[in-house]
């Protein structure tokens, strides 16, 4: 399984075509704006993190935005090292 990490919603829309069925997602920086984007192209919820000091810095709860999983740190190097390849999309 990749993990994709998202750093814009443009970079988001690159990923769209590109994803496969159980892939994980770390929405970071300004990423974390694609969250509703991120559902509705088919993206499964329990996939999906926003990086939380990421959101929290851009006035976005995890509460709010309804499903993605928010992470820290720790959680976000555990993802790194169980999913391969790792691929960064900031378009």
């Amino acid at each position: 399984m990749s993990l994709h990490l998202v750093f814009s919603p443009a970079g988001l829309e690159a990923c769209s075509s590109r994803w496969q069925s159980g892939d994980k997602f770390v929405l970071l920086g300004n990423g974390v704006y694609a969250h509703k984007q991120a559902l509705d192209v088919g993206i499964q919820p329990t996939d999906l993190h926003l990086l939380g000091p990421d959101a929290e810095a851009r006035g976005i709860s995890s509460e709010a935005t309804g499903s993605p999983v928010s992470i820290d740190y720790p959680a976000f190097v555990e993802l790194t090292l169980q999913c391969s390849p790792i691929v960064s999309w900031n378009e």
